[in-house]
């Protein structure tokens, strides 16, 4: 959601929020799911089989944003993320009546991948077991889910969610704590190649990763203790107002609906708030004789996870919030660097924080950075905390694979190594192979 209220509200090009965006993504993701996935909300075995699809669907999305800029079709990028949006609502709408979703049976998927688990909810006050099913379904989505992440420089939490939730019949919070756990990988896939294309803006990076940083940490804590239906009816607001926001600005670049940006803004939040309490009323009236009875068929007893599961699982959690920590230190300190200098890397402060100006990644190499730092350069300490971020997501995989290799379960083993190729292929390999074309 970062990125319409990066073009919406900051008028930052959208060729520079997407990209910058995707990196200060990686901070909410790390933020957020380091206690997800202590607290064992967030599936992180369900997670890394769908991030095979999600960062393939990444690299084809990224290379296909870079033909998009290059020709001038912007527009087309407002367009499809807010039909993408928009189309998100009806299927969450429809699963809004129960606190855990209808039961369906198990299917040859829920085994093979192990799509289970018992998790406790604060706001429920129970422990509650779960099973999900058409992962291959799941696994379709989030393969477009990657792609749109790739296109529009977003997390694609919402098309992540709606594959969990309805697509693998999966418990909301579950849902969105897996999908949490997820977009780091996947913005980082994104992310290295955006960085290689030059659509990021260190400043705007920089800035936005603090701010979602403690922004993911308040909601974290809050989410613990509101319901799975609170919870839908609040991403269901937030997908109206931006999906018919970026549909209005796509179509007014064009010239097919020339209205300005603040009618723009009363427009969506019309047809925003319109269909959000039509839908509420028609839905609570339809299913108000209803009985929930999903709780009592969920409940269960708590479980512990195994010795070597366990221990993951806190290195991964710890991964994840000190490596976060160090990076927004490092951001922060170079913010503060640069302001005092005036400059960073020979670049003018005014070219460093100005939306439009071009403070080109594509030209800057690691080893540029690396002497940057030692020169205690606040630009290159901004880079290298942009970089950090990247990186996070990249180990966090890695430490998965050796968990599933030690636990000896080769099918995971195989689905976190397809992972790690992808995210090298991105960083490293791809990069290379458009500089000699």
């Amino acid at each position: 959601m970062l990125t319409p209220v990066l073009t919406l509200f900051l008028s930052v090009p959208i060729i520079y929020a997407t990209g910058s965006a995707l990196i200060s993504t990686i901070s909410t993701s790390a933020g957020s799911a380091s206690v997800y996935v202590r607290k064992r909300i967030a599936n992180d075995r369900i997670g890394i089989s769908l991030v095979t699809a999600t960062t393939t669907g990444a690299i084809i999305g990224s290379l296909t944003a870079n033909y998009v800029y290059a020709h001038h079709l912007t527009w087309i990028i407002y367009v499809i993320f807010g039909v993408v949006l928009l189309a998100s609502i009806i299927p969450t709408v429809q699963r809004s009546t129960c606190e855990l979703p209808p039961p369906r049976n198990p299917d040859w998927t829920t085994k093979t991948f192990r799509l289970y688990g018992v998790c406790y909810d604060p706001a429920l006050k129970i422990w509650y077991k779960y099973w999900g099913v058409r992962w291959w379904l799941g696994w379709l989505i989030m393969l477009f889910a990657g792609f749109i992440s790739g296109l529009l420089g977003i997390g694609s939490g919402a098309l992540k969610v709606l594959a969990m939730d309805w697509g693998m019949n999966l418990p909301m919070k579950v849902s969105t704590t897996t999908s949490n756990f997820m977009i780091g990988v996947t913005a980082a896939t994104s992310g290295s190649l955006y960085w290689f294309f030059g659509y990021i803006s260190p400043f705007i990076a920089a800035c936005t990763a603090i701010g979602v940083l403690i922004g993911s940490r308040i909601g974290t804590r809050m989410l613990m203790y509101v319901t799975n239906r609170q919870v839908r009816w609040v991403f269901v607001a937030i997908l109206a107002y931006l999906g018919f926001r970026m549909v209005l600005r796509g179509l007014g670049r064009e010239g097919i609906l020339p209205i300005t940006s603040m009618e723009r803004n009363i427009v969506a939040a019309i047809f925003a708030s319109v269909i959000i309490i039509s839908l509420y009323f028609i839905f609570t009236y339809k299913y108000q004789e209803t009985q929930d009875v999903t709780l009592s068929i969920y409940q269960a007893q708590p479980e512990n996870p195994g010795r070597i599961e366990l221990k993951f699982i806190n290195v991964t959690s710890n991964l994840l919030k000190y490596g976060v920590f160090i990076s927004i230190a490092l951001l922060v300190l170079g913010l503060i660097l640069i302001f005092i200098h005036g400059e960073g890397l020979g670049i003018p402060l005014s070219k460093i924080i100005d939306p439009n100006g071009h403070v080109d990644t594509s030209t800057m190499s690691i080893m540029t950075v690396i002497a940057g730092d030692l020169r205690l350069d606040g630009l290159s300490l901004m880079l290298t905390g942009l970089l950090v971020l990247i990186a996070i997501p990249v180990v966090m995989v890695a430490l998965n694979l050796v968990r599933f290799a030690m636990e000896r379960d080769v099918l995971y083993t195989v689905l976190a190594a397809i992972t790690l190729v992808n995210l090298f292929l991105a960083i490293f390999v791809l990069p290379l192979l458009i500089l000699h074309k």
